[in-house]
């Protein structure tokens, strides 16, 4: 995840923070964030908060990431993107534009976003034919600094 400035604006929320032990942009293996402090003259560890831009940036990549339903026991049958429905397809234009049309109408539901700047699915069949990188460019509400965030995604699954 590509981050902006930490700017800590209220109206963009402040939530646990997501430790992602998967480093590669894949955003997978998640864990919260823990952050140590010195009290009475001892190592305190809690856990660490996300607030702001960092907050928001989180939040999409939590909702891009979540499949549409998976959250319905909880009550939110609406929550997260359709474009999971397209693993096991053929990497063709046409699934290219469905992942786009479904992260498009995810990020839609996200009341954060001010502006999408860019919604793009790239391919790079010579490096890896099932795999696309939906690359978006954000503004988020009174944060004056646009937000780039790359997620892959894999029709093959894993990704």
């Amino acid at each position: 995840m590509s981050r902006a400035a930490s700017v800590a604006l209220p109206v963009l929320g402040r939530d646990l923070a997501a430790l992602y032990r998967i480093t590669d942009g894949r955003h997978e293996d998640l864990d919260l964030a823990t952050s140590e402090r010195m009290q009475g003259g001892a190592r305190q560890a809690d856990l660490a908060p996300v607030q702001g831009v960092d907050n928001a940036m989180q939040a999409v990549v939590n909702r891009i990431k979540t499949e549409r339903g998976e959250l319905a026991a909880l009550g939110h049958p609406g929550y997260g993107s359709r474009h999971h429905e397209l693993i096991g397809q053929p990497n063709s234009e046409n699934n290219r534009n469905l992942v786009k049309l479904y992260i498009l109408q995810a990020l839609a539901q996200e009341a954060r976003i001010a502006k999408i700047h860019q919604a793009e699915v790239r391919v790079d069949r010579k490096a890896a034919p099932d795999r696309v990188d939906i690359v978006l460019t954000l503004s988020f509400i009174g944060s004056p600094v646009p937000a780039n965030l790359v997620v892959p995604f894999s029709f093959a699954g894993g990704a």
